[in-house]
C-alpha cells in the first residue's frame, strides 16, 4: 500500500487543479467608426481559453484594443461568456 500513496496523492493533486479550471468563451466585437466611406460592417469573432474564470476573464479583457488610424477608429472590446 505505501508504494500507491505517491501514486494517489499526485493522482488526487492533478485532479483538484483540474476541477478549478474551465473552458470559457470569449467575445470579441470589433466596430468601425469615422468619416471615409465603405468602413467595414461590425464583426464578432470568438475562440476559447481553458483556466480559472477570473483568469480567462484577465485574458479576454486584454484583447481589447481601440485605435485610430486615418480617421478611422477601430474598437474592439472583449468579454468573457
Amino acid at each position: 500500500m505505501k508504494k500507491f500513496l505517491p501514486f494517489f496523492t499526485i493522482a488526487a493533486v492533478v485532479m483538484f487543479m483540474s476541477s478549478c479550471t474551465h473552458e470559457y468563451i470569449c467575445q470579441c466585437v470589433v466596430k468601425y467608426s469615422g468619416h471615409p466611406p465603405s468602413l467595414p460592417d461590425s464583426a464578432v469573432h470568438e475562440f476559447t481559453i481553458r483556466n480559472t474564470k477570473k483568469v480567462a476573464a484577465q485574458e479576454c479583457e486584454d484583447n481589447s484594443v481601440n485605435s485610430t488610424n486615418n480617421g478611422v477608429t477601430m474598437n474592439e472590446t472583449c468579454q468573457l461568456y
